[in-house]
This record gives structure tokens, C-alpha cells and sequence, in this order.
């Protein structure tokens, strides 16, 4: 299954341009406390994937179902717009 991208998220440009800055974008968010150290760094490079489709076009072919809210954080831009369309998210 994929998530298709946000139109959205192209129609607004982010002030992410590259992956170096997705990556201290998405490094930039605290470790819930909950969160063994394991799951935030795989939680982390699935939204580094994310920011990765986003910004060569291309499709997610993955789910990010029932993920940590902290997630669906990084893969928002700085300017809050979601990469993937949101619609299609289930997070509870």
C-alpha cells in the first residue's frame, strides 16, 4: 500500500530543500519518554524516508499507521504542512 503525497506540501514550498535538511529537522525532535531509544530511531528513519520521497516526487509505499503523535510531527514541514495526504493516516 501506498500514501500518496500531500499537493499541498509542493504548493507551499518548505524551507526544507534537501535531505541534510530534513534530517536536523526531524533530529530536532525529543525522544518521547515512553520510547525505548530503538523505536525513536526507527520512528525516525521512516519519517527521513518520508522527507526522502517528498523531495525527489516520488511515491511513500509504506503504512505509518498508529505511530507515536511526536512522527507525524517530523513529517510535517516547519511551515505545518503534512508531506503525506493526511486523509489517509490512521492514528488511533
Amino acid at each position: 500500500m501506498s500514501i500518496p503525497l500531500n499537493p499541498l506540501a509542493f504548493a507551499f514550498p518548505s524551507s526544507i530543500q534537501n535531505i541534510a535538511q530534513a534530517k536536523r529537522w526531524i533530529d530536532g525532535f525529543s525522544r518521547p519518554a515512553m520510547f525505548n531509544s530503538h523505536a525513536w530511531q526507527t520512528s525516525k528513519k521512516l519519517a527521513l524516508l518520508v522527507w526522502e520521497c517528498h523531495l525527489e516526487n516520488r511515491p511513500f509505499r509504506r503504512t505509518l499507521n498508529f505511530m507515536h503523535p511526536a512522527f507525524y510531527e517530523m513529517i510535517k514541514t516547519p511551515e505545518g504542512i503534512c508531506l503525506v495526504n493526511e486523509a489517509r493516516l490512521r492514528r488511533n
